[in-house]
């Protein structure tokens, strides 16, 4: 199911950058979680209350560096259940999207970013979240329980309670 055609030191310094331009001055860094749901990745990236999300993407950091920074490898948008509208969805599988507006060639990575767009108040807000699927090979998740990509196992209410969801600017960190 994976590939490690990524390199680690270049996903690194991508993090920086991203760690650095999307954090609220003074803000929290949050982390998404996941685990493996039968064959699907299963996602919960962080919300504020009566945020919903819209749409989801996984994205890598491209290799010759054209075009953007990130190449998109999936993404689905309208959410089919009220849970992918909270922020647990799975990842390139028809039951969370009704639209999925770019399919996955191949195996996810094992590294990775899930992006995200949310309403919050009438307005559009982004999250992204970081993903390493080396993490799960020692992981023992009960119920309700998913792992960020430093190992560390959180609830469903424990990702949401990071989330920043005070001031103007809002981006949950890469």
């Amino acid at each position: 199911m994976r590939s490690t055609s990524l390199f680690p030191a270049l996903l690194a310094g991508v993090a920086m950058v991203a760690l650095s331009s999307c954090i609220p001055p003074n803000g929290p860094i949050t982390y998404s979680g996941f685990r493996m749901e039968g064959a699907g990745l299963l996602v919960a990236m962080p919300l504020c209350p009566g945020e919903t999300v819209e749409s989801a993407e996984i994205v890598v950091p491209r290799k010759d560096k054209k075009e953007g920074g990130f190449e998109t490898l999936w993404s689905a948008r309208e959410p089919r259940t009220a849970e992918a509208r909270g922020g647990v969805f799975q990842v390139n599988g028809p039951h969370s999207f009704v639209t999925v507006t770019k399919e996955l060639s191949g195996t996810l990575p094992d590294e990775f970013y899930v992006d995200t767009r949310q309403v919050r108040d009438g307005k559009e807000v982004s999250g992204s979240g970081y993903v390493d699927l080396t993490e799960l090979d020692s992981a023992e998740l009960g119920d309700n329980e998913f792992i960020t990509h430093k190992g560390k196992v959180m609830t469903r209410d424990e990702i949401n309670a990071q989330a920043y969801c005070g001031g103007e600017e809002v981006t949950v960190s890469r």
